[in-house]
This record gives structure tokens, sequence and C-alpha cells, in this order.
């Protein structure tokens, strides 16, 4: 796979297939969110992501896009209309904070996937492992990576 540099204007944000039966409303609920043995969140609700559309447009300014990989087409034949809900729910709510959005489908492999993550100069972590990956290498590149965490008011 050739990946190209990325825009510095472009943040990337990975959805990849989640465990569907746990997270019906994941997005609105955060009871309804699977979360691992170490607290760590497979999918966000979306509070968690309020103020990371005000931090990229801080930082980045106002053309910020949001590439937005996932699969459309379920290799295993399952049934992934509720991550796909998710994922939608997401680019939503980022359009609604006024960041442009641009889809990136997957190859359906999943390292191809990884590398071209990897390759961003900009990274809006999502939940789950390999998400967590990402970011790592994102930060050990000397990109930026933005995370969702839980604002209290």
């Amino acid at each position: 796979m050739k990946v190209s540099a990325h825009f510095a204007r472009e943040a990337f944000w990975g959805c990849k297939a989640v465990d569907t039966a746990r997270i019906p409303s994941c997005w609105e609920n955060e009871t309804d969110c699977f979360v691992n043995g170490h607290g760590n969140f497979y999918g966000y609700p979306r509070h968690y992501y309020e103020q990371v559309p005000a931090e990229l447009l801080e930082s980045v300014g106002n053309s910020t896009k949001i590439v937005v990989v996932s699969r459309n087409k379920d290799m295993r034949n399952g049934d992934y209309s509720i991550d796909y809900t998710y994922r939608d729910n997401v680019t939503t709510f980022f359009r609604s904070k006024g960041l442009a959005i641009q889809a990136h489908h997957s190859s359906g492999r999943p390292d191809d996937d990884f590398v071209y993550m990897c390759s961003a100069r900009i990274f809006v972590q999502g939940g789950g492992g390999l998400s967590e990956l990402v970011s790592a290498a994102v930060t050990a590149n000397g990109g930026r990576v933005f995370k969702p965490r839980k604002v209290t008011i």
C-alpha cells in the first residue's frame, strides 16, 4: 500500500467494527458503551467528544477536515448496522460543529487501515486498542492526537 503525506489540516478518525450487541445507543447513553476490564471504551459517547471540535479548530484552523476511516462492507457478513449508525452519529456531530467530512473507505485489510491512519499528522482518537496504537504511532511520528474525554461542569 502506498501512503502519501497528508495535509496538515486533515484530522483522521478511525471507526473499526466494535461489538455491536453491547452498544445499542452508546453515542447517546454512556451506560450502553462497552468498557473493557481496564476501563477503556470501545466506543465513546457524544459528550466525550464535545471539546474536540473546538480544540481542532483552535489548533489547526477552520479549514480542518475530518477523514473518517471505516469500511462499508462487512467482510464477515455480520450485522454491523449499530456500528455504522455510531459512525454516522460521529460524522454528523463533527459536521454540525463546522468541520468538513471526507470518507476513506477501507480496503478491507486491517494492516492497510492501520498504516493509513498512522500516517496522519492529526488524529482524533476513538475507542478500542487499534485507535490507541494509532495514537501512539502518530505521536511518535511528531503528530498530534486529540483524545475524547469526559468534561465535568
